[in-house]
């Protein structure tokens, strides 16, 4: 493996870390009212989903990149939102 990559790996990383402690702090201010109207709640110290559905243990289905040219061909605006955490599709 390239040193290059290494670092960029660990950029990447440092990066995604970054994102998610910013998304913490944003969050840890919200009483349990406010959490729920967002479809969130605390537990143990963490922000989690009130929807028990979600699988975030399953790891995301590959797009290939035809899936995804055609699909932003077709309607860049109905592109569909995906969790940055778990990759399941958002409402």
């Amino acid at each position: 493996m390239k040193l290059t990559t290494l670092i960029d790996a660990l950029k990447a990383r440092l990066a995604l870390a970054r994102r998610r402690r910013q998304d913490w702090r944003a969050l840890s201010h919200l009483n349990a009212h406010m959490l729920r109207d967002i479809g969130l709640r605390a537990e143990q110290g963490t922000i989690v989903p009130v929807s028990t559905e979600i699988k975030c243990g399953a790891p995301p289905a590959p797009a290939t990149a035809d899936t995804r040219k055609a699909s932003v061909a077709e309607a860049p605006e109905a592109a569909p939102r995906v969790c940055r955490y778990c990759g399941e599709t958002l409402a």
